[in-house]
């Protein structure tokens, strides 16, 4: 047997809802309407190790207002146009779904990209 070298990270997928498509929709109508039956790729972000969504609220606290930014601007670098972030609204535009071991099954190094903020 095979062990694959883990990452010391857990892992959340985001998936978008459709409120979250309306939502741009509206701010660009002359583009063909987005639709869920459309979208198959979501972004994923990196958290703890071991952070365990046995309280959603709770454990995304420090994390969720930054992923739903980066989910606006992935629609719109207009930040006037953004709704009024709140954890309900979060929830409301988005699933989420967490791994806690992440498994890397490739030879290459590890390496990150920084952006100013």
């Amino acid at each position: 047997m095979i062990l694959h070298p883990t990452i010391n990270r857990s892992v959340l997928l985001v998936i978008p809802k459709q409120p979250f498509y309306d939502w741009s929709n509206t701010l660009f109508p002359d583009l063909e309407p987005t639709t869920l039956a459309e979208i198959d790729e979501y972004n994923s972000y990196l958290l703890e190790d071991e952070l365990f969504i046995d309280n959603p609220k709770k454990e995304l606290k420090k994390y969720w207002k930054k992923i739903f930014i980066n989910e606006l601007y992935g629609q719109c670098m207009d930040d006037t146009t953004f709704p009024h972030l709140t954890w309900k609204l979060f929830t409301e535009w988005f699933d989420f779904h967490r791994s806690a071991v992440i498994s890397d099954l490739t030879k290459d190094p590890l390496y990150t990209i920084d952006y100013d903020e």
